[in-house]
């Protein structure tokens, strides 16, 4: 999958539209009351890349990865400037007994009663964020305690870990790390417009997160 962040971020900063959509089921009753059902358990996310005037070359890389994304059929990677990261506090899993994977999540609001879980996948590769993972308050050592499939997020403990490979009751698993949000475009259509030679147009560009 094509990682945008750094086209976005060093091309034209963070000066981007941001939303996020929730889906309620509300029915509305005879007498005046209202009953309001929660659908999904997590928003979706959307942004608007306004970019507008480019000098051919960027225009061409936009070009080339919009053509790869083949309007909304293929899904690439982006960095949220607004959330990519997770602290030990809101990535903290406790052990049934005898797992042996964890999949790190991030916890939003975690100190309130609105809280709210999400799998993460999309991990950033340690070259790029190195993790902290610690069972209790011990940390562990990627390629000697565990490895992490950074396309699922999922710890894999059978290198030896934990005993036998499997956390037991009641450990906690914490985790500070990085990642990115799976994104399509909104749309099928690519445009441009020519100001002049070699100064183009290109308008804003809506992409939506796909949740895995």
């Amino acid at each position: 999958m094509e990682v945008i962040n750094t086209f976005i971020g060093k091309l034209f900063g963070y000066d981007l539209r941001y939303e996020e959509e929730w889906f309620t089921d509300l029915v509305d009753y005879d007498t005046g009351k209202e009953q309001r059902n929660q659908v999904w358990e997590r928003p979706k996310r959307h942004w608007v890349l306004p970019y507008n005037v480019l000098l051919q070359e960027y225009r061409d890389k936009l070009k080339e990865l919009c053509s790869r994304a083949k309007g909304i059929y293929n899904v690439f990677l982006f960095e949220n400037p607004y959330d990519y990261e997770c602290a030990l506090t809101e990535c903290s899993i406790t052990a049934v007994g005898g797992e042996t994977t964890t999949q790190l999540i991030k916890t939003y609001y975690p100190a309130e009663t609105e809280k709210w879980d999400e799998n993460k996948t999309r991990i950033q590769p340690s070259n790029i964020f190195a993790p902290i993972v610690k069972i209790d308050t011990t940390v562990k050592t990627e390629g000697t305690h565990f490895t992490l499939d950074d396309d699922t997020g999922i710890i894999d403990w059978t290198s030896g870990s934990a005993p036998n490979g499997a956390l037991t009751l009641n450990e906690v698993v914490t985790a500070n790390y990085q990642f990115y949000c799976p994104v399509r475009k909104d749309d099928d259509r690519y445009i441009e417009t020519t100001i002049y030679k070699g100064i183009l147009n290109m308008g804003d560009i809506p992409i939506i997160e796909v949740i895995e």
